[in-house]
């Protein structure tokens, strides 16, 4: 009987992927008991053929849309074909250990009835994983972190799944975790539920893309706070102590004095630093997204 289904959108990312694929198969829970649904969202990296090269020791399914449509429709395809008791979300960049699997049982188990939400580890390179390397960056208050996060399969079905009218970048997660609450969920951490989250330093190569996607996630956080207009809610959307330094980032974005500055900082190539006022810089655009929708 299989009891644990993990779920993992992906889309180019064949290179990690394949690393988080060899992590799973190298679990120490039995084998027949946990399946892999793998929903490719179109990638055209060679995922496909990556994929076929494999020799998985449990159950892989293998399930690709031709035209992309997001990581949180292909997570809804996957909990329509799970066979599991147990649905457990893992990210394409993510590389547990060992005991992954077994460790989120064990707490469905002894807990009973819950949301199990698995400790990540940020590194950026494959080097980093297994290293002990927790930060002030790797604390997540998030009540549904689909990176890593396991609940019941019937529980996940009675509210609906991922909600269908949040189109945008960001927060369906979280508000799949807020109506799981709303039924009486309570969530637990299990810091040995153990996951490797790749994530490279933001830098000004990418930036663009990246202010695009911030501008996304507030709009669909405000459309989110729209759906359950209440305090907890605003709170998770708005809490982010760095949005009262947004006037900073929207100064190094759009000011030229500002501008300037950040261009200097940058050559001086201080990793930490130059992280650091990107962040800032995407604040700002978050909140330009937020207060966009807001005002609709």
């Amino acid at each position: 009987m299989v009891e644990a289904s993990i779920i993992i959108p992906t889309y180019n990312r064949k290179s990690i992927l394949e690393k988080c694929l060899e992590a799973l198969f190298n679990q120490n829970y039995p084998k027949d008991k946990y399946e892999i649904i793998l929903i490719d969202d179109g990638s055209t990296d060679g995922t496909e053929k990556m994929v076929s090269s494999l020799s998985p020791p449990c159950q892989l399914r293998y399930i690709r849309s031709e035209k992309r449509v997001g990581p949180f429709i292909s997570r809804n395809k996957g909990i329509e074909i799970v066979q599991g008791i147990y649905i457990i979300f893992v990210d394409s960049d993510v590389i547990v250990v060992p005991e992954f699997i077994q460790e989120h049982l064990e707490f469905h188990h002894f807990y009973g009835d819950g949301i199990v939400n698995g400790q990540l580890v940020y590194i950026s390179s494959l080097e980093q994983v297994g290293k002990k390397r927790k930060s002030v960056w790797d604390i997540s208050f998030s009540s549904f972190d689909t990176a890593n996060v396991s609940v019941k399969k019937e529980y996940i079905r009675k509210v609906g799944g991922f909600a269908m009218n949040l189109p945008l970048y960001g927060w369906q997660d979280v508000e799949l975790g807020y109506r799981l609450g709303k039924i009486g969920l309570k969530k637990r951490k299990n810091p040995k539920a153990l996951g490797y989250h790749f994530r490279k330093w933001a830098d000004t190569s990418n930036l663009a893309f990246l202010k695009e996607k911030e501008l996304m996630r507030g709009m669909s956080g405000a459309l989110y706070f729209k759906k359950h207009p209440c305090f907890k809610v605003k709170l998770s959307v708005r809490g982010n102590p760095l949005f009262g330094l947004a006037f900073i980032g929207r100064w190094l974005d759009e000011n030229p004095q500002g501008k300037r500055f950040f261009f200097q900082i940058q050559n001086r190539n201080i990793e930490w630093l130059n992280a650091a006022l990107i962040k800032l810089i995407l604040c700002h655009h978050y909140l330009r997204g937020y207060y966009r929708e807001m005002k609709k």
